[in-house]
This record gives C-alpha cells, sequence and structure tokens, in this order.
C-alpha cells in the first residue's frame, strides 16, 4: 500500500531535516574545533614541560659535575693522595684515609646527591679510596668515566651498572696537584632519585600525565608513574613513541603507551645524555572537555530540533490551512457545488491564488451555464435530426417501393407496347430505387452507430470474423480465396458494432480481390505495431492493433484523407459496386472503442486497414 503524506507533514520534515542538516553541520565544526584546539593546546603544554624537564635535567646534571670538581680540588684530598702516589704498599694507604673518607661520606648517603664516592690511582684504576668498602682494591681502568675522567670533569650518563645491578650515572673529574700533575681520579654514583623527581615533576592540571627516561637499550632510566615497582628499571619497553625518539626524533605520537591506553605523547632525543624523554597523558583526558561539549552540544540540539519541529509544524498549519482550504473548495467545486468561493483575507501568493480560483470559478460557472444552454440545444436539435431523418426514410421509402412495384407491375404485364430497351429502362429504374433503399438503410445504420447504447464485454473477434467470411463464401462458392484468420483474438466492446467493423472490412477485402486468381485476406494482430499511423499515437504506441490485409487492387494513398468520408470511393461504381458509408461506419465504431483507424495500400498491389480497440466511451 503506498503511503500519502500530506503538505503539512512535508513541509515539517522538510524544515526539521534542514535544521537538522543545519545543527549537524554546526554541531561537527564546533566539535571538531574544540577538538583540535585542545590537541594543540595539550601538545603545547606536554611540549612546554618536556622542555623544561630537559632543562631541569641538564642543570642538574652540570651541578653534580660542579660537585664533583669541588671535591677533586679539596686541597687536603690532593695533598694525601700526592704524599701516598709513590707508596708501595696498598693496604697501608688504605688505612691512612680514614680522615679523608670522613670528609667524603659527607656527600654521600640516600639523601644526598651522591649515592657513593671512589677515588682510583691515576694510573691503574685501582679503587683505592670508596665510601662504600666494597668497592676497594676494585680496578676500573676500562671503565669510560676513569679514562674520561683523568682528561677532565665529565659524566657518563644512565648505563647499566653490574656493580650496582641497575641504572647508574657517574661523573667523575680528576684530582690534580697546584702544578697540575695527576694524582687520582674522583668519581661519584649520581642518586638517580634525584634525576627521577625532575622527570616525575607535575603541575597538577592533568591527572593521567606521567615522564620517564629510557635509555638506547629501551630499557626505563627512571620510575614510570603507573608502575611502582622498582624492578620495572630492569624492564624494556617498545612502543611507538619510544622506538620514533631513539632514532633520534623529536615529535608527536598518537599513539597506546605502555599501559596499551590511547595517549598523546611528545617524546624528546637528548643527544648529550643518550636518552630519550617521554611526556605524555591520556587522550581520554585530554578530549574529556571537548566530549563533554559534545554531549552538551548534542542535549541542546536536540531540544532546538524539538522546538525547531514545533516551530516547523505551527509554520507549515499557516501554509497548509488555506491549501487545504482550498483543496476542499476546489474538491467541493469538482463535485458540482459551482458557488463555491474562497475567503480573499490576504495579499500573499496564497491570497492570490485564492482570487484566480474565485475567477476561474465564476467563469467555469458561467462556462458551465453556457455549455448548458448549448446541450439543451443540442439535444433538441439531434431530437429534430432523429425525427426528421425517421420521417425522411419513411418517407422516401414508400414512394421508392412504388416506383419499384409500378415497374415490376408494367414489367410483369408485358405490355406489347414496351420493347426491349423500354424493359432495359425499367430494369435500371427497378435497380436505382433498390440502390437508394439500401443508401438509405446504411445512413440509419450510421445514424444509429452514434446513438446506440454500448453493451460492453469480451468479444471472440476469431469468431466473429468467421462467421463474415462464411457468409461472404456462400454468396459466391465459386470463387477461390485464401483466408486466414489469427485465432484467439479477443476484445473488450460492443459485440454487434464490432461485428459492423468486421463486416465492413472483410466485404471490402472480398470484393476488392475479385479480379485475383489468387486472391488472399488476411485477419491479425500485432502485439507492438511498427507501421506509422496517421490517426492517433503513431509509431510504437502500446496499444494492440488489429488489421484486415487484402492482394487487391489497392489505391492511392495520397487520397487517404478522404477514405473513411461519407459518400467517398476509391473506384468507381461501374468497377466496384458501393455506398461509400462503410468505412465511415467503421472510424465511427471504432472511435467509440477508444481506438484509432488507419489504411496503407500501393495501387495493384493491395490494402491493410488497421484499428486499435481501447476502452468504450
Amino acid at each position: 500500500m503506498k503511503l500519502r503524506w500530506g503538505i503539512t507533514p512535508k513541509l515539517t520534515l522538510v524544515f526539521v531535516l534542514f535544521a537538522a542538516g543545519v545543527l549537524s553541520i554546526v554541531n561537527i565544526l564546533v566539535y571538531s574545533s574544540g577538538r583540535t584546539a585542545l590537541r594543540n593546546a595539550t601538545i603545547s603544554r606536554l611540549l612546554s614541560e618536556a622542555i623544561e624537564k630537559q632543562a631541569a635535567l641538564e642543570t642538574w646534571v652540570e651541578e653534580k659535575q660542579r660537585d664533583i670538581i669541588v671535591l677533586a680540588a679539596n686541597p687536603s684530598l690532593t695533598n694525601h693522595l700526592a704524599s701516598h702516589l709513590s707508596a708501595s704498599d696498598t693496604a697501608e694507604l688504605l688505612a691512612e684515609n680514614d680522615t679523608e673518607l670522613e670528609y667524603l661520606e659527607k656527600w654521600t648517603g640516600e639523601g644526598e646527591d651522591f649515592l657513593s664516592l671512589i677515588v682510583l690511582a691515576p694510573n691503574s684504576g685501582q679503587v683505592i679510596m670508596a665510601t662504600n668498602p666494597g668497592d676497594l682494591g676494585k680496578f676500573r681502568e676500562n671503565l669510560l668515566y676513569f679514562t674520561a675522567g683523568r682528561q677532565g670533569p665529565y659524566v657518563e650518563g644512565f648505563f647499566y651498572s653490574l656493580d650496582q645491578g641497575r641504572v647508574a650515572m657517574v661523573a667523575a673529574a680528576p684530582v690534580n696537584t697546584s702544578d697540575g700533575k695527576l694524582v687520582g681520579v674522583i668519581a661519584g654514583y649520581l642518586n638517580l632519585n634525584k634525576a627521577n623527581e625532575i622527570i616525575q615533576r607535575r603541575t597538577g592540571v592533568n591527572q593521567t600525565d606521567d615522564a620517564f627516561l629510557v635509555n638506547t637499550s629501551n630499557l626505563f632510566v627512571t620510575q614510570p608513574r603507573y608502575l611502582s615497582d622498582p624492578a620495572v628499571l630492569q624492564r624494556s619497553i617498545h612502543t611507538e613513541a619510544v622506538n620514533r625518539c631513539l632514532e633520534h626524533n623529536n615529535g608527536v605520537a598518537y599513539a597506546l603507551d605502555y599501559r596499551n591506553v590511547p595517549a598523546i605523547v611528545v617524546y624528546r632525543w637528548l643527544p648529550e645524555r643518550q636518552l630519550c624523554l617521554i611526556v605524555k597523558i591520556d587522550q581520554a583526558e585530554a578530549y574529556a572537555p571537548v566530549n563533554t561539549l559534545g554531549r552538551n552540544i548534542l542535549t541542546i540540539s536536540i531540544l532546538a530540533l524539538a522546538l525547531a519541529s514545533a516551530l516547523a509544524y505551527g509554520l507549515a498549519r499557516t501554509i497548509t490551512r488555506p491549501v487545504l482550504g482550498m483543496q476542499a473548495a476546489a474538491a467541493r467545486f469538482a463535485g458540482g457545488e459551482l458557488n463555491v468561493r474562497l475567503p480573499e483575507t490576504s495579499e500573499d501568493e496564497l491570497g492570490q491564488l485564492g482570487i484566480a480560483f474565485n475567477k476561474m470559478a465564476g467563469e467555469r460557472k458561467r462556462a458551465e451555464e453556457a455549455l448548458q444552454q448549448r446541450t439543451a440545444q443540442l439535444e433538441a436539435t439531434n431530437k429534430e435530426l432523429e425525427a426528421f431523418t425517421y420521417s425522411v426514410s419513411h418517407d422516401l421509402r414508400a414512394p421508392l417501393r412504388g416506383i419499384d412495384g409500378w415497374s415490376l407491375a408494367l414489367l410483369e404485364d408485358e405490355y406489347d407496347q414496351l420493347d426491349e430497351q423500354g424493359r432495359q429502362y425499367l430494369d435500371r429504374v427497378r435497380s436505382e430505387a433498390l440502390h437508394m433503399g439500401r443508401l438509405i438503410d446504411d445512413l440509419l445504420q450510421l445514424s444509429h452507430v452514434d446513438r446506440a447504447e454500448m453493451q460492453t464485454s469480451a468479444v471472440d473477434l476469431s469468431a466473429l470474423a468467421q462467421t463474415v467470411v462464411a457468409r461472404l463464401q456462400a454468396t459466391q462458392p465459386e470463387r477461390q480465396v485464401k483466408v486466414i484468420i489469427q485465432p484467439g483474438l479477443t476484445a473488450q466492446g460492443d459485440a454487434a458494432l464490432l461485428a459492423i467493423v468486421l463486416t465492413n472490412l472483410l466485404d471490402n477485402a472480398w470484393k476488392f480481390t475479385g479480379r485475383r486468381r489468387q486472391a488472399r485476406i488476411e485477419f491479425g494482430y500485432l502485439p507492438h505495431p511498427s507501421l506509422p499511423s496517421p490517426i492517433g499515437k503513431g509509431e510504437g504506441g502500446e496499444d494492440p492493433v488489429y488489421f484486415v490485409k487484402d492482394n487487391g487492387v489497392g489505391f492511392d494513398m495520397a487520397f487517404t484523407q478522404k477514405l473513411f468520408g461519407v459518400f467517398h470511393r476509391m473506384h468507381k461504381t461501374s468497377e466496384f459496386p458501393g455506398l461509400g458509408i462503410g468505412l465511415a461506419t467503421v472510424q465511427r465504431i471504432v472511435h467509440r472503442h477508444g481506438g484509432r483507424v488507419w489504411a496503407e495500400a500501393c495501387v495493384n498491389t493491395g490494402a491493410t486497414f488497421f484499428f486499435t480497440l481501447e476502452e468504450a466511451v
């Protein structure tokens, strides 16, 4: 079942869809702009934090480097090392370090910047003094902080120390006498908790922010915020941001963090320390304000859309109310209430339409009244014509019968006064009287075609054609005519009238093939007509086409326009008898059935008459 919508819901739907479209575009633009702004602000803030942490880390390292320089420049330590530099007994040297160790131990401990300090022999790299007794006597001649520390102040950054069992950072400096002689190398293991405090220093603005350092072995250098176990410092990390950073790049990544949580990550490569600095925040928190804004906008949009719907419905009603009134008035007007008029209450387009409708209704009423008068006049004229036709046919038949009767009496009485020529004259008089009688009958039939009431039903056209052909064959059994009638042809129409159509067309075909030794007549049906039609729809129409075709004498197509006129004939009566009314009758019957009729022919080749049948009218 097809759903039919009125104007009001259609207009309302158009307004609502328009409002929804505008709101959707605005919401998308606002949400997209807000998300972009938040992302840029977050990246800017994370980048600022990363730069600040990098600067703070460098400052701390420089401070520790200065501290180790201060320790290396201590006169007491320098003198002590210089006086025992040539000592051959290492045990004696180690025993006399107590005073200097007390000084060094003041700089070490869990709360201090150095976890432990060692002093190495300048040539062998053996630890000759250490705040951690377990380091005494060990050799560090191959370690970078010893070899580089002999040349000047040096900080070896964030390497995995086997002695410490974790990532370590060592600051070293040479111990030189006043004359520049190297008497030792002092080195200190930095307390990385200080570096961890710098990296994990938070602004308090965000809840999910985090920062940490990763070395070139993909190991955590500082403790990440969400992994509290210290053992994590022995664990490798291979996130997308870390991998990019360890390729010596700086940038931003929108990727999963070490918890597999989507994050916005700023990464910076610290070339002097060979470290990667990671500063990140969860995307959920970063975009939380704009998501809240989006939900608020959606709520407001729904309320606005509901209000727009109500306003649209009200506006549509103001437009459709007069239209519906006009529709109702038009329906009443179409139903015959010609006095219906619309109120002329506005000057807008609808008001102008109402004025035009009222004007049209007035003109229609006047035309209807004139038509009724004309119809009455035509009905009176038709009655007069019918009466006249009946009178004429009745009045003409009587003298015609008299002429025929008296002529017959003269012939039968065989008056001696009549010679052979006189008898021929009387025969011709009788023939013309009979011809006149048939002419009157055909005219009456033509008149009856227009006045008879249609009795529509299913008609077997093939059977009708067979009946007509059988009658024709009975009248002239000596003729050899090949007749082809397509079986099963049916149509909706008046059986009596359609019998007249086939009778006239087949009579003509029988008559005009009279001079053919091998006459051929065909009655059939074309589902898809391909011949052009001078009447009606023409070539390619969808109506089925019936045809009567013969191979008779045909006619000149130059006169086809007069073919269906009353009393018009293509051939002389002496050649082919006839009255010239049959085709006019065919045309009127076909037109009454809503169809059309036309013909095609060629002289001495034959003719084909086509006709269609639609609903009876």
